[in-house]
């Protein structure tokens, strides 16, 4: 299945693709990973956000991007989904991907730091995130915070 990706800002985000969004995100980390929280925390407005679409424009991934200084002093991301339809087909890998390059293109000197779920610490590792303190509960599941280093000169 061919995904085609792209990057938005909040404001230049339609209405119906904003819905489409947190649909998707509710129906991932709410309904199937039944975590309770409010999805809406006020990042969205600082965040560059991908969209993973299908050739007929059903939204299958998503991934946002935390502006430097929103929630840690580098850039973050998180809100790292595939829907059922094309899991276990490599969109996880091509989001993480996507988050590094724009990261390292918008903010070429800043390290990137995420709040991985426990058990994915070996995935993200293999994208050159290492560990950073004790894992802590982040409504009902265990998370460990991780950070990309920049590579000196870029």
């Amino acid at each position: 299945m061919e995904i085609n990706w792209s990057w938005q800002r909040f404001n230049d985000i339609s209405g119906e693709a904003m819905h489409e969004m947190l649909a998707l995100r509710q129906e991932v980390f709410v309904v199937e990973q039944g975590c309770l929280y409010l999805d809406a925390d006020g990042l969205d407005k600082q965040s560059w956000h991908l969209f993973g679409r299908t050739n007929d424009q059903q939204l299958v991934a998503y991934a946002r991007l935390n502006f430097p200084n929103t929630r840690y002093p580098e850039p973050s991301f998180g809100r790292v989904l595939t829907s059922k339809a094309i899991r276990g087909m490599g969109a996880g890998r091509k989001i993480v991907a996507a988050c590094i390059q724009k990261s390292l293109r918008e903010y070429p000197n800043l390290d990137l730091q995420i709040s991985a779920q426990a058990h994915l610490t070996e995935f993200y590792a293999e994208f050159g995130f290492t560990k950073v303190g004790d894992p802590y509960d982040d409504h009902g599941i265990e998370h460990i915070s991780m950070i990309f280093r920049v590579p000196p000169n870029g």
